[in-house]
């Protein structure tokens, strides 16, 4: 009897470490559920973005104090007591240091600010690929317009960014730890590329707009009436909060 398709398949799929057995298994469940699908590919993605990220540190050389037979070799000339002691001060700091940088080491896990780190990673990844990065194209607009909001569970629009310079360039549903989101994409002066990340909120239903930033991207986040919006964009936030006040006058309006 076969398996059912458990988590552990499913990360080992994006980990690329599942058993020869179980790839074909798992490809076919996959092809049955597309949404799944989605949610892995992204995960995926994000994956060989980090990887790719911390490329040139894996290979580097484990500096000489840091191996074990320097270490062993130390500790040996040092009296056992010293060792213990040694021992529990590391653990000490260590402990007491890593609890204490928790929130500035770790991203968000909810609110605006999981938001706005959503729609950063969703951006890396489909913003930047003028081809294939809008699932509908512009002629498509009701087409996602009525699948988003089936998938949100309330009326999506998409914003009407012209007066700003932005042309609509097409859309998708992105997957987020929270759940859907609709990306709106828009090519703007210069050849910039804009998105716009909304999705229902669990918390911070009501939230007023933040400034933020990731790197070259800067973000402007709000919430209202429990559905809250994301707009990433490597401009300035003076502009960006510009756009991000007729976006949020036009979803008043939806």
């Amino acid at each position: 009897m076969t398996t059912p398709i458990g988590e552990d398949d499913l990360m080992a799929w994006v980990d690329r470490r599942l058993p020869p057995e179980r790839h074909a298994i798992v490809d076919g469940y996959l092809a049955d559920n597309p949404d799944v699908a989605r949610r892995l590919a992204l995960q995926a993605e994000h994956r060989a973005v980090i990887a790719g990220m911390f490329a040139s540190v894996s290979i580097e050389p484990i500096p000489s104090a840091m191996r074990v037979g320097t270490i062993v070799s130390h500790h040996q000339t040092r009296p056992q007591w010293w060792q213990a002691i040694a021992a529990a001060l590391l653990l000490a700091v260590g402990f007491g240091g890593g609890w204490g940088m928790r929130n500035s080491t770790l991203p968000p896990r909810a609110g605006i600010g999981a938001l706005a780190q959503e729609a950063t990673d969703n951006y890396r990844v489909y913003a930047v690929d003028a081809q294939r990065g809008a699932e509908f194209g512009p002629q498509a607009q009701a087409e996602l317009v009525n699948w988003t909001s089936e998938r949100l569970g309330s009326r999506v629009a998409v914003p009407d960014l012209a007066a700003a310079g932005y042309r609509f360039a097409g859309g998708r549903l992105v997957a987020t730890p929270h759940g859907p989101a609709a990306m709106f994409l828009y090519d703007g002066p210069s050849s910039t590329r804009l998105a716009v990340v909304t999705r229902p909120m669990e918390i911070d239903k009501a939230a007023r707009m933040t400034e933020s930033a990731d790197g070259d991207l800067s973000r402007v986040s709000w919430a209202d009436r429990g559905v809250g919006f994301s707009i990433v964009a490597a401009r300035p936030t003076t502009e960006l909060q510009s756009v991000a006040e007729t976006v949020r006058r036009q979803s008043q309006r939806v």
